[in-house]
């Protein structure tokens, strides 16, 4: 039952990312919302959707950028979450610099 709910959660959340991208770019910013709503559901209940966001972020600079925006106007269990896909070159430079005097 479990693994039924797993799979309808990770559906809903692949449209709900779909309806985000075409609606976009609509004056209303409701697609970037839906978008970054679907991406955390994904995060949460999918390895690969989570390895897949992480790969993305370490391609793109921009996606990147606006992920850690995101974190830091979030709440903390959004955080957390979206903090698993750090890129490796990020976390370790993040906590190079924290370990400096």
């Amino acid at each position: 039952m479990a693994h039924i709910k797993r799979w309808l959660i990770i559906a809903a959340a692949s449209l709900l990312f779909f309806i985000g991208l075409a609606s976009v770019w609509t004056p209303f910013p409701i697609g970037a919302i839906l978008m970054m709503f679907a991406t955390v559901l994904l995060i949460t209940n999918s390895r690969t959707g989570r390895n897949f966001v992480r790969g993305v972020r370490r391609r793109f600079a921009f996606v990147d950028n606006r992920m850690a925006w995101f974190e830091s106007r979030s709440q903390a269990k959004m955080v957390r979450v979206l903090r698993t896909t750090r890129p490796l070159e990020y976390r370790l430079k993040h906590r190079a610099q924290s370990l400096q005097p």
